[in-house]
């Protein structure tokens, strides 16, 4: 059986890999859930492969937190939900992924009009959400622990940083780096609720986040039917590669395409 250090490496590795790989993988790989990198994972441990993730993210000393809850259903789309609080202000809104290839968003009033933003949404829920999986399955490579109290965790990792990646965009905690904390399941059924506290190295000395929620297999998963009306969402394409522009267009290919006229997330399907 891989050790946790291996399997942190694996993790990480293995999405990199990936993550040159089509947007519409982005909703799965992102949470460390597909193949190749879920059946690595299922070789060293019991399988840290949610499809239901929810995280808020704090740092001890700055204000504000961010909140999302990604969502991702059996056939790749997804819905992120995400929540930010920052000196007294709130941005709050919803994210779609269809296809693969067509983001729809709802809210994120501050930042109306601005695809760039929603994209950053979308970058933070899967930056946070893989940073999750990598820690828990540090912690605990056996997987979810048995329903009871709460199951104390702690791993240190002195030479291997945690690098993970988006489609567009990535991040890095360099080591040494520590994580502490506890992870419970109340009962078989019922999500692993987390607290953790990583402390990991940047140029500036020792920097800790707070992280808490939940990961789970949901008993019904995800399902964005054909017959949704897409009245009230903003409809954009995204990039067929990582780093192509919201709008589609690929980098000097001129004047993006436009916008298929549909009524349902039935008739986008079509349009791919």
């Amino acid at each position: 059986m891989m050790r946790p250090r291996q399997l942190v490496e694996v993790c990480v590795e293995a999405f990199n890999r990936a993550a040159a790989g089509d947007v519409r993988r982005l909703a799965v790989l992102a949470l460390i859930t597909a193949a190749p990198t879920g059946a690595l994972l299922a070789a060293g441990s019991a399988a840290w492969t949610p499809d239901d993730i929810r995280v808020s993210r704090t740092e001890p000393g700055r204000p504000g937190s961010l909140s999302t809850h990604f969502e991702i259903a059996p056939n790749g789309d997804a819905r992120i939900a995400v929540e930010l609080r920052d000196d007294g202000t709130r941005s709050a809104g919803t994210i779609l992924l269809i296809a693969g290839r067509w983001m729809l968003t709802q809210g994120f009033t501050a930042n109306a009009g601005n695809a760039g933003r929603e994209i950053e949404a979308l970058d933070a829920a899967a930056l946070n959400s893989q940073l999750v999986i990598v820690l828990l399955t540090a912690a605990l490579p056996g997987g979810r622990p048995a329903p009871g109290p709460p199951q104390n965790v702690r791993f240190a990792e002195k030479g291997k940083p945690i690098q993970i990646t988006t489609a567009s965009t990535s991040a890095k905690y360099g080591a040494p780096w520590t994580v502490t904390g506890s992870v419970t399941v109340p009962q078989a059924d019922a999500p692993a609720a987390y607290q953790l506290s990583f402390t990991y190295s940047d140029a500036e000395g020792a920097r800790t986040i707070e992280l808490a929620g939940s990961v789970a297999t949901a008993t019904s998963p995800l399902e964005l039917p054909d017959a949704m009306k897409l009245a009230g969402w903003k409809v954009r394409r995204l990039g067929p590669t990582p780093g192509s522009p919201a709008s589609g267009a690929q980098p000097g290919a001129g004047t993006p395409p436009a916008l298929p006229k549909a009524a349902t997330v039935g008739e986008l399907r079509e349009r791919f």
